[in-house]
């Protein structure tokens, strides 16, 4: 058993996990502490410890054929709801464009991470599952070049209607040209 208390925090981490453990690599889960079953330590996983000294924030990565599935069991668990869906491009050397969907419950944060090719990034739309989730793919789509699949709206959020396609100014190698 533990020698310190679980802080409420990491209870919903575990509870995350419990629900989690599907998607969890084998190896994460082997010999683990029976006193303390998950808050798994693999190099996969980002724990992130802000200021109140504990973790408070859970990475699980996903690929983009689980994630309506991942989010599903999630909500059907009632842990949590969706805060935000937010990208980041690995840069051209890595290929990658990461997309993060971030689900709160209370100060717990977990955030499932998908990572697309750069070149023809594609993930589900998840508006069938969380209609309000359409204004997030919607910059996806446009900062970054990320398709949705089957999102319901297209139309340009931030950028102008005769903004150049298959430019997204949050890729890395994005250059804003002087007019």
């Amino acid at each position: 058993m533990l020698s310190e208390p679980i802080t409420p925090v990491e209870d919903l981490l575990k509870q995350a996990e419990a629900i989690l453990i599907p998607w969890i690599p084998e190896e994460a889960i082997q010999g683990l502490d029976d006193g303390y079953p998950l808050m798994l330590n693999y190099t996969d996983r980002r724990i992130k410890v802000t200021g109140t000294g504990f973790p408070d924030c859970l990475d699980v990565n996903v690929s983009a054929e689980e994630l309506l599935t991942v989010i599903q069991t999630l909500l059907d668990n009632d842990w949590g709801y969706l805060a935000t869906i937010t990208g980041v491009d690995l840069g051209v050397e890595a290929g990658e464009i990461e997309v993060l969907y971030h689900f709160c419950h209370g100060t717990a944060v977990v955030t499932l991470s998908v990572k697309v090719p750069r070149e023809n990034p594609v993930v589900p739309s998840i508006c069938g599952i969380i209609p309000s989730a359409s204004f997030y793919e919607r910059e996806l789509l446009e900062m970054f070049g990320v398709t949705i699949t089957n999102t319901p709206n297209t139309d340009h959020l931030f950028l102008p209607d005769n903004w150049p396609d298959n430019t997204y100014p949050l890729r890395k190698d994005f250059v804003m040209h002087a007019n």
